[in-house]
């Protein structure tokens, strides 16, 4: 893969599940992916109605290590790890907050070459030591003609 990555068409789906309450969000985006060092990127923008303009890494350092940075209208930096409890702080206007995060299953299909793949987490989130609730994430992407 070249330096400058693969332009990729992005579809990211969020459940969140809080007992008896679901919640579902989907975005598309288009983005980068690009291999630096040992690790696989994935670096898009979401352009939140609610929030405002996010800008988006997700770090792929194998099966069972994926790492969330978003930075813009809020910010923060979740590691997710197999079976581990990670804690990170989420940044918005209304201050920070501590995130606790318990990670179920990493699932990772990736071709590299075809630029093509899906990345879902699943994990439980606690904020400020409170449940938040069970999330599943799915990203899928593929190369597009950009």
């Amino acid at each position: 893969m070249n330096q400058e990555g693969n332009s990729v068409t992005i579809e990211m789906k969020t459940d969140i599940t809080d007992g008896d309450q679901k919640h579902s969000s989907n975005f598309q985006a288009e983005g980068k992916l690009f291999r630096k060092n040992d690790s696989l990127y994935l670096q898009f923008k979401e352009d939140n109605k609610e929030i405002g303009a996010v800008n988006q890494v997700v770090k792929i350092d194998n099966q069972h290590s994926v790492t969330v940075l978003r930075q813009g209208a809020v910010s923060m930096k979740q590691q997710f790890l197999i079976r581990e409890k990670t804690e990170g702080v989420y940044r918005s206007q209304f201050g920070p907050m501590l995130m606790d995060t318990y990670t179920k299953h990493i699932k990772l299909e990736i071709d590299e070459q075809q630029a093509i793949g899906t990345v879902q987490l699943s994990y439980q989130l606690h904020m400020q030591h409170e449940f938040a609730g069970d999330y599943e994430v799915t990203i899928n992407f593929r190369r597009s003609n950009r």
